[in-house]
């Protein structure tokens, strides 16, 4: 157990890449649902990655093989609306919280069970049920330099 968790830290730490003015990303390889990714993302960093444009989005594309894996990010829904798991508004400005990068035919909720997003191939986004288990993307918001 000490080994594991000590590899996803020395994975985690060595792949932090700034992405946002006031943030960091990490991607986590161990495979978690999204409740249990968006625990350890709040207890170790800050939360699930917010994806706030283009940008954002082609950078965390360029960084990861996310043909080869999808991960967990913070979109999920809500009493039928999209919302990101970071809810304190003041983190985002103007329009970021609405950004969405849906692949063609997404969000489905097939069977109704879909209420998380995950983020693969291309940078595009599918909902998924939940408790399926993926790789994260965890944010930690402390400064502009992420150091």
């Amino acid at each position: 157990s000490f080994c594991i968790l000590f590899l996803v830290i020395v994975i985690c730490i060595s792949l932090w890449l700034p992405l946002f003015l006031s943030s960091c990303v990490c991607f986590v390889y161990d495979q978690k649902t999204w409740t249990e990714a968006l625990s350890y993302c709040r207890e170790k960093y800050t939360d699930l990655a917010t994806i706030e444009d283009m940008e954002d989005m082609k950078t965390l594309n360029d960084m990861a093989e996310l043909s080869k894996m999808g991960a967990w990010i913070g979109l999920h829904t809500d009493l039928n609306r999209w919302r990101w798991s970071m809810s304190d508004r003041g983190f985002y400005n103007n329009g970021e919280a609405e950004f969405r990068n849906w692949s063609p035919g997404e969000p489905n909720n097939k069977e109704n069970r879909e209420h998380c997003t995950q983020m693969y191939n291309k940078g595009l986004w599918n909902d998924r049920d939940c408790d399926s288990k993926c790789k994260a993307v965890c944010s930690y918001v402390r400064g502009e330099d992420c150091n």
